[in-house]
């Protein structure tokens, strides 16, 4: 690498790092997962017992945000900051490695993808893995396979669908090592990942056995049209994925293939768009098979951007990369909801599809409204507890996918005399009217709770719980 690589390199790098650093300051992240994590990392900090925030387990983040237990989002988001960055810097050594000309086009367009910007600024574990699993890409080029193999085990301890990723570094060491020396390092690849990632697994396994691999999903998978937006608009925006689809597609009917590649060796070029095509094959069925969160298409990001690279000139890659940018901060599309959904702006277009609110807003991407939902999400939990803060009887609160907000926001100020809960059967529903418990249900956990154990029943014992209207007793 050249003086001014270098220079361009630390540039970009530097660059993706700042670009971040506005969006750690809005909690944990918007989604119920983010919220649980830092719930679960107090718990094993203080009782020195392992406990998942959420099957199959992820171990290897667990337990290290309980070394900072304590320490506030912000340093959990920040965590998350460092670990995505320094994959896309090792992801571009990789591909400058390889001799790829577009390597430092490749890394900024695999930071500016809505999914992945979004997921570089909160707690969850998808950028975590992915980080590793980029980080282990460029250990294996390096000849160093047993390293590569750590880091594809620290990518399980983190999201264990990760393990998928080893067939593709498989490929990869195989085509970059003597011939000699395949099979040793191979071996070792492997070896070494699947004894680290035992290692991790083991207080999982402790707790779980062999059930944790049991993955639970209480509610129906969502119809086909929300899932399409999940795996794709979501993924890269309106104007991303149009540029996307536009850019394939052009290179299908002119069958550039393979007469842009820039690698040195066409043959290596040939065996990494296998690389690519594997990867994601491999998360595009995952996500088909089950479709509930658009963050699951994370790992195929830096594949699509490489592979795409390989196929169209280098100026319509550049003009990509440029419009995946503008797609991560307008044009986006999300649901309105006044208590965990985005907030729209006045230019937005409003319409209600199968009872659900949808915004088109030209002003707002999906970055920053992610950023409102954690704003609402927040506000609301807050508003929940001070409205419980003054209850003098013995209260329990149906509050669904709340309950971790709650009991974070809760630590330094909680009535003992409020419980609140996650989805509760008749049985103990019955137990506490029993007891004298008033109880209540937060909005829409009534209908979800009779959903979750397939009866009706919620009405019968609790009332809503309604912030402008709740009287304390």
């Amino acid at each position: 690498m050249s003086k001014q690589e270098r220079t361009l390199f630390w540039f970009v790098i530097i660059l993706i790092a700042l670009s971040r650093i506005p969006f750690l300051f809005y909690g944990y992240g918007s989604e119920e997962d983010a919220w649980a994590l830092p719930l679960v990392a107090e718990r094993i900090a203080t009782t020195g017992n392992y406990e998942v925030s959420r099957l199959p387990g992820h171990p290897f983040q667990e337990i290290a945000y309980s070394l900072i237990w304590n320490s506030g989002s912000v340093y959990y988001n920040l965590i998350t900051l460092i670990i995505s960055t320094s994959g896309i810097a090792c992801f571009m050594l990789f591909l400058k490695k390889l001799n790829l000309q577009t390597w430092l086009w490749v890394g900024i367009g695999i930071a500016a993808t809505p999914i992945f910007y979004i997921n570089s600024t909160n707690d969850l574990d998808y950028t975590w893995a992915l980080g590793f699993i980029l980080i282990s890409f460029y250990l294996a080029i390096k000849n160093k396979p047993l390293l590569a193999g750590l880091f594809i085990a620290c990518a399980i301890g983190c999201r264990i669908t990760s393990g998928a990723m080893l067939l593709p570094l498989m490929i990869i060491l195989w085509h970059c090592t003597l011939p000699d020396s395949r099979f040793k390092n191979l071996n070792r690849l492997v070896i070494s990942s699947i004894v680290f990632s035992a290692l991790i697994f083991v207080p999982v396994f402790n707790i779980y056995g062999f059930s944790f691999f049991t993955y639970y999903e209480h509610f129906p998978i969502p119809g086909f049209f929300k899932n399409f937006y999940k795996g794709t608009i979501a993924v890269w925006g309106i104007i991303g994925l149009a540029t996307l689809i536009m850019a394939f597609t052009w290179a299908l009917f002119k069958r550039k293939i393979f007469q842009e590649v820039t690698f040195e060796n066409k043959n290596l070029s040939k065996e990494f768009l296998l690389v690519c095509l594997v990867t994601i094959a491999l998360y595009v069925i995952s996500f088909l098979r089950m479709p509930l969160k658009a963050a699951f298409m994370i790992p195929i990001i830096p594949f699509v951007i490489a592979g795409l690279s390989l196929i169209i000139p280098f100026r319509f890659l550049k003009v990509f990369v440029i419009l995946l940018i503008v797609s991560t901060f307008s044009f986006g599309i999300n649901l309105s909801d006044p208590l965990r959904g985005s907030k729209e702006s006045k230019h937005s277009i409003q319409k209600n599809i199968g009872g659900q609110k949808i915004v088109v807003d030209p002003f707002v991407g999906l970055l920053m409204a992610d950023i409102t939902k954690r704003q609402q999400r927040t506000a609301y939990s807050n508003n929940v507890l001070s409205k419980t803060k003054f209850i003098k009887n013995p209260t329990y609160i149906i509050a669904g996918w709340w309950l971790a907000d709650l009991l974070v926001l809760q630590r330094e100020n909680e009535n003992k005399m409020v419980n609140f809960g996650y989805y509760t059967d008749e049985p103990d529903l019955l137990k506490y009217k029993k007891e004298g418990k008033k109880l209540f249900y937060l909005p829409e956990q009534d209908s979800f709770n009779d959903l979750r154990f397939r009866k009706t029943f919620t009405h019968r014992y609790a009332d809503s719980f309604l912030l402008d209207s709740l009287v304390n007793y």
